[in-house]
């Protein structure tokens, strides 16, 4: 299916076979159908032995064409369905972690690999939580923390553990907020954009495997409501991910 509405040519695909689009409505509802204003349209060619998917965003040029396979497209379909969801009909900080949890732990369904899982994990948090510049991982390696999955400007690649915010948290294994970063002993500064910091340590069966860095912008952006919501969103990454020996420290 064009931008447009109509039919376009794709193997296993013939004139008549079911097309819809979803898209979220600037009520916040998602609907399913034809000819309706959106707020954000992703349309979806569904036809036997689908192959191909085609995903229309907003401004894009009308009539462009983005095929994706299936797989690729109906994830890019859900992040982007996610994050519309997540940002319009979240009313409160607890609220939004409710729905991030339960957003993530769809996300990771079926995947056990800790550098994919670690990768989407960044990706949503950091485009569905406000006020933030960095959001990543750093993961337990020969004794030190190295860098992981990020979202945000490249930052520092290895961190000695009892260093930094980071390194504090990962040596105490104890989720660590950081109102003001420029009062922090021993700072690390990767990026000087940042003035407040949260780190949450990832552990399984009390070993550690890394750490959830965050940064902010604002200072004062972290509190206890984002330590209890984003240790829940960790735990939801520990428990679907598959986890080699090499990757847990005593």
């Amino acid at each position: 299916m064009s931008a447009g509405g109509a039919a376009v040519s794709s193997p296993g695909r013939k004139p008549g076979d079911r097309a819809m689009e979803i898209y979220q409505s600037p009520e916040g509802a998602t609907h399913i159908g034809r000819r309706k204003p959106a707020l954000a349209r992703i349309s979806v060619a569904l036809f036997e032995g689908l192959e191909s998917v085609m995903i229309v965003f907003p401004g894009r040029t009308p009539g462009a064409t983005n095929m994706l396979p299936s797989s690729m497209a109906h994830c890019a379909l859900f992040v982007q369905m996610t994050i519309l969801n997540l940002k319009q009909n979240s009313t409160s900080k607890a609220d939004l972690y409710d729905q991030l949890a339960a957003q993530l732990a769809s996300l990771l369904a079926g995947e056990r690999d800790l550098i994919a899982n670690a990768a989407n994990f960044a990706s949503l948090i950091f485009h569905a939580l406000p006020d933030l510049n960095w959001a990543g991982f750093y993961f337990l390696k020969d004794g030190e923390l190295v860098l992981g999955p990020f979202q945000g400007r490249p930052a520092c690649v290895r961190i000695a553990i009892g260093q930094g915010v980071c390194g504090t948290a990962a040596a105490r294994r104890v989720t660590t907020v950081v109102p003001n970063v420029h009062e922090f002993p021993g700072h690390i500064a990767c990026d000087s954009a940042s003035n407040s910091e949260i780190v949450v340590p990832l552990l399984t069966d009390e070993s550690l495997i890394g750490v959830l860095d965050l940064d902010s912008p604002i200072i004062g952006r972290f509190d206890d409501e984002d330590a209890l919501g984003l240790n829940r969103l960790v735990s939801v990454l520990v428990e679907s991910t598959e986890l080699a020996d090499d990757q847990l420290a005593p």
